[in-house]
């Protein structure tokens, strides 16, 4: 009796250890199936995983500080460059039809730190017709690669801005020895659902 309770004995331990052994393996499978479905980027249920999007709000940078004289300071998308101004008129051209001509004009030159020559452009343009006169005020930065532009009008009273549909005040704001001004753009053109839109700010001191 006591051989066969042995016997008994050894054939559960026997099968318990089958059955620990085969639990082990299911073990390991699963664990093995868990890994791959953390390497796949998630289960069925959860869907694929996507990327982080890169896409950000433009926002209208803070016009920098007033350069010195002939000189002035450009920020594209938050980087500042600073620029030579070659021509500096904040008078209208008397030599210019009165229907048809810029109130103000401000040109300048300059290089990036990368070397990258540009040259910026600051325009206050009036057109009349009958009796209704249209500003338009523009900033335009042109580095050889991209030409960004920045334009808001006003008529009779009312501001307009493709790029900014908020905005409320005019584009540029003259002084007795500069002007400056910020505002949203991109190509020449293009409106406020445009790839690439950003933010310009500049001060320019004749």
């Amino acid at each position: 009796m006591r051989g066969q309770r042995g016997d008994r004995t050894g054939t559960v331990g026997a099968s318990a250890r089958g059955r620990g052994g085969v639990l082990a393996v299911a073990l390991a499978i699963g664990l093995l199936g868990a890994c791959s479905s953390d390497d796949d980027g998630g289960s069925a249920a959860d869907g694929p995983l996507q990327p982080a999007s890169s896409t950000t709000t433009p926002t209208v940078p803070s016009v920098p500080a007033p350069s010195a004289a002939g000189s002035g300071t450009i920020v594209v998308g938050g980087i500042a460059h600073e620029f030579a101004v070659d021509a500096c008129r904040l008078e209208p051209d008397p030599d210019e039809p009165a229907q048809a001509r810029a109130l103000l004009r401000v040109e300048g030159s300059g290089q990036s730190s990368r070397g990258d020559a540009f040259t910026v452009e600051l325009t206050r343009f009036a057109t009349t017709i009958e009796d209704t006169t249209t500003f338009t005020d523009t900033i335009t930065f042109d580095d050889g690669a991209r030409i960004l532009q920045a334009l808001r009008y006003e008529v009779a009273g009312e501001v307009n801005d493709p790029r900014d549909p908020a905005a409320t005040s005019p584009l540029l704001r003259p002084r007795a020895d500069g002007v400056s001004g910020a505002g949203l753009a991109s190509a020449p053109g293009e409106g406020a659902n445009a790839e690439g839109v950003i933010g310009l700010a500049v001060d320019a001191t004749c």
